[in-house]
């Protein structure tokens, strides 16, 4: 198995305040919350010394010939649990979890974290992507086995989370500052929201989970099922979207490789642009 570079020697150097904590909690404790700010230096602390400080470490280790050169798979995921249940607002976490899974192959494990963090943030793109590169690579590999033929497909890319992969929510949470309505939905009415959305829209509408959750409550459910069916077979990667706004809603065309287009109406409710009409053009 290739190994994940960005996690090497992690729970030698993983902050031991985190690591302490996470063997003093008992389930009849409850666990204190840590102030947003602070969770969001805790999660890039782990990212950070994942990404550089190991990095800088890895040429010695790999000149030395060492094959101590692995985590502590169970101490770094404690580590990460233990600031999950204090920092509950940050699905980064549950992702970090998931790549750290999906690192030793613990496919269940990984998916389990990944779909728990899509449940907190269901905008998140890059954790629909790994979800989906995660179900190609189990696929390519039960057809291999099936077929007795090598297998030669790349693992799936594993990337950490740091702060800066934030939602329009948790954004302005940082900012520090008191947001009226007014100031959020201008936040919202943006292309790189609308892309979110499209983007976690098109995964539901390929594998049939949570889909209802991208329409408002009184959409057709036989609509629904119909733009299934249109888009059974269309790529994300194919599909040309222009997005634009109106006083108060967005309008987005789409179209295939095949060159069918679906006028798409959506409408802010809370903090998520939903559908409240799709047209076939």
């Amino acid at each position: 198995m290739r190994p994940l570079t960005s996690l090497l020697l992690l729970a030698a150097i993983l902050p031991c305040q985190l690591l302490a904590q996470s063997g003093s909690t008992t389930d009849d404790v409850p666990v204190e919350a840590l102030p947003y700010s602070q969770c969001l230096v805790e999660l890039d602390s782990i990212v950070s010394l994942a990404s550089n400080e190991i990095r800088r470490n890895l040429a010695a280790v790999t000149a030395a010939g060492s094959l101590a050169a692995t985590i502590d798979r169970p101490a770094v995921d404690a580590g990460l649990a233990e600031l999950e249940a204090r920092c509950p607002s940050l699905p980064q976490l549950a992702h970090n979890r998931g790549v750290l899974a999906a690192s030793v192959e613990r496919w269940p494990e990984a998916l389990a974290h990944l779909e728990r963090s899509l449940l907190q943030d269901p905008r998140a793109a890059d954790t629909y992507r790994l979800l989906q590169s995660i179900h190609e690579y189990q696929a390519s590999l039960a057809y291999a086995k099936a077929l007795d033929t090598p297998f030669n497909v790349r693992p799936p890319d594993l990337e950490w989370q740091d702060s800066t992969r934030l939602n329009a929510d948790a954004r302005a949470r940082v900012e520090g500052r008191a947001h009226s309505h007014d100031d959020i939905e201008q936040s919202l009415r943006s292309v790189s929201t609308l892309e979110y959305e499209l983007f976690a829209w098109w995964q539901a509408l390929h594998t049939a989970r949570g889909i209802e959750q991208f329409y408002v409550d009184d959409f057709p459910p036989e609509s629904i099922r119909e733009s299934k069916r249109r888009h059974a077979n269309e790529r994300w990667d194919d599909l040309q979207r222009e997005i634009s706004f109106t006083a108060s809603d967005a309008v987005v065309v789409i179209e295939t490789a095949s060159r069918r287009q679906s006028l798409l109406l959506l409408r802010l409710v809370g903090t998520r642009w939903k559908i409240y009409q799709e047209t076939r053009l």
